[in-house]
């Protein structure tokens, strides 16, 4: 099924995409978490792009060294049976959270962009990752490899050419809170990502075959989404007060700079919630099978119904209230696994 001599890349590729979605692909994440201090925000970034780099580095190494095949196996090691089963069940229902959320981004882009009704939007992306999770990890391996690198270089053009045309100064983005907030913005922003993440790699790492490939899947698909991110928040600095109170900031910019530069970004934001809720899906299927026994195939259709249901509570609601409380669950699991996947490489001997 893989090309093993690129199984590092492809890795890395289904690891940015796990973080490119309706949330940083709407400009949502990156207006809340990072702009909003100011020209400081661009240290977050680039502190969260760090945390993402060596935990990604981290969970690979560990299912290498130990043979970890699943985030169930992956979990009881870091943290025994009854703990590590109590955060499985934390991170199976941010994933579905996180699910729901991606649906909600496609009904809001096709309701502000459209005109289009809400059910509809969320339902088409519905639909198309029911069909992506019936062909299994295969299916979502390559829906990733396809459109990680469309994503990855169409956002570094919609961000670096608004930077160059526009008159607004750079960084206009208003600073606030505390000197440290934006340190703690940074980390809950990569922790509550790393709660996804984390199993997303779990279920990739059998692809894992060679001893660099942990590098490469962590720090190549960890450096990647700092340099997108970092080229995203452009605008969003260029235009702060003109976007804050919108559910998706960077189409309304992508709109002033004409048609094609509106159909890039369209289809960037499309392809972010098709992969990061296939990225998710495939992650609660897995979990729903393993607990339940029902068949994979019959568990994503269930999970597509309900999340188009779910989705109605709204994109930015999800965004605000929901992310921020899984992301202070995910720290402790962040210092876990950095602790086990680096101050224990000396004791366990690589395989």
């Amino acid at each position: 099924m893989q090309n093993r001599k690129f199984s590092g890349l492809q890795i890395a590729a289904v690891y940015a995409s796990v973080f490119l979605g309706a949330g940083f692909a709407s400009g949502q994440e990156l207006l809340r978490y990072f702009v909003g201090f100011g020209p400081i925000g661009v240290w977050g970034l680039i502190l969260a792009g760090i945390v993402f780099s060596l935990v990604g580095w981290a969970v690979l190494a560990i299912c290498r060294r130990e043979g970890i095949k699943t985030y169930n196996e992956f979990m009881q090691h870091l943290l025994g049976k009854r703990l590590g089963t109590v955060m499985e069940w934390m991170v199976a229902a941010f994933m579905f959270s996180l699910f729901v959320a991606m649906l909600a981004g496609a009904g809001a882009t096709a309701r502000q962009a459209f005109n289009l009704p809400f059910t509809l939007g969320a339902g088409i992306v519905g639909i198309l990752v029911y069909i992506i999770l019936r062909f299994d990890l295969e299916g979502m391996v390559k829906i990733n490899v396809i459109l990680a690198p469309f994503m990855i270089i169409g956002g570094i053009i919609i961000g670096l050419y608004t930077a160059l045309v526009a008159a607004t100064p750079a960084f206009a983005g208003p600073a606030r809170g505390m000197m440290i907030g934006w340190v703690i913005s940074a980390l809950i922003y990569a922790s509550y990502n790393l709660v996804t993440g984390v199993p997303v790699l779990t279920a990739t790492s059998p692809i894992a075959t060679k001893k660099r490939d942990p590098f490469t899947g962590g720090v190549i698909g960890g450096a990647a989404i700092t340099i997108l991110g970092l080229c995203m928040a452009l605008p969003l600095f260029l235009h702060y007060s003109q976007v804050i109170d919108f559910e998706i900031p960077l189409l309304l910019i992508a709109l002033r700079y004409g048609a094609f530069f509106s159909l890039l970004y369209l289809g960037v934001l499309v392809a972010a919630l098709v992969t990061t809720a296939a990225c998710n899906g495939f992650a609660v299927v897995q979990w729903l099978h393993a607990h339940t026994k029902m068949q994979k195939r019959r568990a994503a259709a269930v999970l597509c119904v309900i999340g188009v249901l779910a989705a109605h509570v709204g994109f930015s609601n999800i965004v605000v209230y929901v992310y921020p409380v899984f992301g202070l669950i995910g720290l402790f699991k962040i210092i876990v696994i950095l602790f086990h996947g680096y101050a224990k490489i000396k004791v366990v001997p690589q395989k």
